[in-house]
């Protein structure tokens, strides 16, 4: 159980930086988040689906509100870039992680949400339906047209 809420907390906090574009401001909208699920532990019904995919949109819509009192919808994907390498894999990696950041912002912050949710969180098509509150089937479409648009930026700036 307690593998499974950090891991729970560190998908949310990534989706959170996707979004906000900041670390701290991640932090809050996850902490608002898991606050506001304490406060009515009944709201979770596992009948309708995994705690996972419910718990994201959560903390998306946290999100998405404070985007509405920054006016800020662009915002950098920060944080997500893997560790462990020898140095010059390290080095390497990171010019890669800078230049598919740069191409993520972008995208349009829908198309860099549905993106995140898969490619970083490996969530199913089901549960980025229950997260962004839309049918498999309009996943699958919004997800190539995003990787589609992906690919055509790193295209253009010349990047394999």
């Amino acid at each position: 159980m307690r593998n499974e809420l950090v891991d729970l907390g560190y998908g949310a906090h990534v989706l959170a930086i996707q979004i906000l574009g900041n670390v701290d401001d991640a932090a809050d909208a996850v902490h608002d988040s898991f606050a506001r699920v304490l406060a009515r532990p009944d709201a979770y019904d596992p009948h309708k689906g995994p705690l996972k995919p419910w718990f994201l949109r959560i903390v998306r819509n946290r999100c998405i509100d404070l985007l509405r009192q920054r006016r800020d919808f662009r915002a950098p994907v920060d944080g997500l870039a893997d560790t462990g390498r020898l140095p010059e894999q390290e080095v390497e990696r990171g010019e890669q992680d800078c230049m598919l950041q740069s191409a993520l912002r972008e995208l349009t912050a829908a198309q860099r949400q549905i993106v995140i949710l898969r490619d970083y969180l490996n969530l199913s098509y089901a549960e980025i339906a229950d997260v962004l509150d839309i049918a498999p089937v309009t996943v699958m479409s919004r997800l190539h047209r995003a990787r589609l648009a992906l690919k055509e930026i790193l295209e253009r700036h010349d990047i394999h």
